[in-house]
């Protein structure tokens, strides 16, 4: 019995290794990546101005470690505590990091203080304690205004935009005892008070408009990403089947993402079925599945401080109802059409009256056309300027939604958009859609 076991044992691991992608390391960014990124911003800043960014001052608990996305997206820098410095004209940069002990680096490892020749690997003149800090910006005192940008819009993260950051705030300055400031908030206070002469301005604007045009390392990345998140949506649809739970979808996915490289899950795993379908930011995943009902999926990872946003809706037995079918058939029909309209120069309000077109047709009159949808990139909610037509290098979610309620039914079909010269580019195409192909996934049943 016992050598049966280890025959079992050994034939398990061998398909296992069989099974390992072709490609599971983690994508880095050459450092010359976040020097053209300053470049960029630098010309952008027409004065004698000096750029100031702040790093995350710890980690979320429980979380594997992810940077404040402006200070990442223009240092490539890690730390916890650090804080970047920029001369507009001549964008020359500084980091400023604290000293460690060597208990303290037993714990997160050495930083860049410490690290021999990271200023000149990373284009940094110096590497300097943070305690010097004060001092630095002293000396950089001219006669009368000196402009100084910080970030004095909300902090976006990996799943919230700028927007539903403030949204949040708002509802927790509703609670009396809530209402603290945010740190950017305070860093703002202080440095109109220790530092006068200095004129703040809100340097935001300037690195969501960089943001919003994916580098051509950012689109490899994604297209990376594209494909494991869609192949993790798929292995979902495969495993369907009634009496299973909701988590085991969210887990066969994760699996696939995070052997595959991810560094995180670009947000929760919504996986609802049944009467979960029409909670939008359900994540709970603990429900059964059961015949008649429907699912609705939306998933996807992070690679490299890139996310990715894809949804896909199916019937837990492998059948539609006919209201079901209907919706299917009129949502696909209006995101596919979006997706063909949105060529450099098109507009967001274009694809809208498109969407709106297609729900009506299907008799679907009073569900919201949405059109192209919100911006990807380092958080799924990306920044961008939305009054903007279609510029290649946006990422864009497009994700048409018909609902009733009170059929428990919720069809929304998601996928992330790349806008090139050539045309859109789905970046999550890997899992089909097409209603027949979504339901050959799972049959038999």
């Amino acid at each position: 019995m016992e050598s049966f076991m280890k025959i079992r044992l050994f034939v398990a691991v061998a398909l296992g290794l069989l099974t390992l992608p072709a490609f599971a390391g983690r994508f880095e960014y050459a450092p010359e990546e976040f020097q053209a990124r300053r470049a960029r911003l630098c010309e952008e800043i027409t004065e004698k101005a000096t750029v100031m960014l702040f790093a995350r001052t710890s980690a979320l608990a429980g979380l594997r470690f992810r940077q404040d996305h402006d200070f990442y997206y223009l240092t490539g820098n890690e730390n916890t505590n650090a804080v970047a410095v920029i001369d507009a004209e001549s964008c020359q940069a500084w980091l400023f990091l604290p000293t460690q002990t060597a208990r303290e680096a037993s714990r997160d490892g050495w930083n860049w203080l410490y690290q021999e020749g990271a200023a000149e690997r990373w284009g940094l003149v110096e590497v300097k304690a943070l305690h010097y800090l004060e001092e630095f910006l002293a000396r950089r005192r001219t006669s009368g205004r000196h402009p100084l940008y910080v970030r004095m819009s909300e902090r976006d993260e990996i799943d919230n935009s700028r927007g539903d950051a403030a949204l949040y705030f708002a509802r927790r300055l509703a609670n009396p005892w809530g209402g603290q400031p945010t740190e950017d908030a305070w860093r703002i206070e202080q440095l109109r008070l220790r530092y006068p002469y200095y004129e703040l301005h809100d340097v935001s604007p300037l690195i969501d408009a960089q943001r919003m045009i994916k580098t051509p390392r950012e689109i490899e990345v994604l297209r990376y990403n594209g494909r494991i998140s869609a192949e993790a949506i798929q292995k979902s649809i495969e495993l369907t089947a009634p009496g299973r739970f909701e988590y085991e979808l969210e887990a066969v996915a994760s699996h696939h993402m995070f052997s595959n490289g991810a560094e995180h899950a670009a947000y929760p795993a919504i996986v609802g079925s049944g009467p979960n379908v029409n909670v939008w930011h359900y994540n709970s995943n603990g429900k059964e599945l059961r015949d008649g009902e429907l699912i609705v999926m939306d998933y996807g990872a992070s690679f490299a401080y890139q996310t990715m946003d894809i949804t896909r809706t199916w019937p837990v037995s492998g059948k539609f109802t006919e209201l079901q079918e209907r919706a299917y058939r009129a949502t696909l029909e209006a995101q596919k059409a979006i997706i063909t309209a949105m060529v450099p120069g098109a507009t967001r309000q274009e694809t809208r009256d498109i969407n709106r077109r297609i729900f009506d047709k299907w008799g679907f009159e009073d569900q919201a056309a949405y059109g192209a949808g919100h911006f990807v990139g380092m958080a799924v909610h990306d920044v961008g300027d939305y009054s903007l037509p279609f510029q290649v290098g946006m990422v864009i979610a497009v994700e048409p939604i018909i609902e009733i309620v009170e059929d428990d039914l919720h069809v929304r079909i998601e996928d992330t958009v790349l806008i090139t010269a050539d045309g859109p580019e789905i970046l999550s195409s890997a899992v089909p859609k097409e209603l027949d192909e979504v339901l050959a996934l799972m049959s038999p049943r």
